[in-house]
């Protein structure tokens, strides 16, 4: 690759991660050097990271983190990076680096937190070898948080995919990209790791035809342990009646669910009724 045989950190594109070839504005996606974060709370384009990353631009966030695109400056390759930040829990003053708590009685579910976040970390490194689960590779804390990097994908998130295609998919279509995802499952499932947040947002096929499973931030170790109300996910429609507790127990059920509820709007174009409104009248459509 080009990028990997001569461009210095200094002269990358932090939104692409290309050469400028010395521009200000990038002549491939058109950002401007010295453009700021998107949000106050982001980190700075440029930022370094554990003395080997250098921040790009979000590309993503969430209940539980940030995504920024990133340079690895060891491997020279662009890379993604995803901070350990959980909404309503911290703040981060604007052009700092440092993640603060918000008050001491949220420090302990912080740091219990940033702790899972971490083990899941380094279960789904394990994982780095299979083809429908983005690569993790490397974590760390830093800034009074965590980050895990993970291979940068390129291609199309399922949900825009479908918009191209109308809404919906020919049956043996749909089935080709359920099929690799049953598979990560299992997979993932095999370590005791659970995803919770199986959705169109959260499938991406890249360029060279792979369906991967991404976005494990809100995944959950199932270890008998209970969630309080503040990881609680949920997408109407993919996910099942124990997601609506405030504190639940989870189990590889739920991302079947989920993940058949993908699978039935692949096939119809519709997202299935919420579950707890099919535990008294049950309206789904055959197909």
């Amino acid at each position: 690759m080009e990028n990997k045989k001569k461009t210095n950190p200094d002269d990358l594109c932090l939104n692409c991660m290309q050469d400028r070839r010395g521009l200000a504005m990038c002549p491939y996606c058109g950002w401007q050097k010295g453009t700021g974060a998107k949000e106050l709370y982001h980190l700075r384009p440029g930022t370094q990271l554990n003395s080997r990353y250098l921040v790009g631009t979000v590309v993503g966030s969430g209940g539980f983190g940030i995504i920024y695109t990133a340079w690895d400056m060891s491997l020279l390759q662009k890379v993604a990076i995803k901070e350990y930040y959980p909404t309503g829990l911290v703040t981060r003053a604007q052009g700092e680096k440092e993640v603060i708590v918000n008050g001491e009685k949220n420090r302990g579910r912080f740091e219990h937190g940033k702790k899972r976040y971490l083990d899941e970390a380094r279960a789904l490194a394990t994982f780095e070898s299979h083809s429908g689960i983005v690569s993790v590779l490397d974590f760390f804390q830093e800034n009074n948080t965590a980050y895990i990097v993970m291979e940068f994908l390129e291609g199309i998130q399922l949900k825009d995919y479908l918009k191209i295609k109308g809404g919906k998919l020919p049956y043996s279509q749909a089935l080709s990209i359920i099929r690799p995802l049953f598979d990560a499952l299992s997979a993932v499932h095999s370590k005791k790791i659970i995803h919770r947040d199986i959705s169109p947002d959260n499938v991406f096929i890249t360029t060279d035809g792979h369906v991967k499973l991404i976005d494990f931030g809100a995944a959950h170790l199932n270890d008998g342990e209970e969630l309080d109300a503040t990881e609680v996910i949920l997408k109407p429609g993919f996910a099942p009646p124990e997601q609506y507790s405030s504190r639940t127990k989870f189990s590889d059920q739920t991302d079947v669910y989920a993940l058949s509820a993908l699978f039935y709007l692949l096939i119809t174009g519709m997202v299935p009724q919420e579950s707890l409104a099919r535990v008294s009248e049950d309206r789904l459509l055959p197909f």
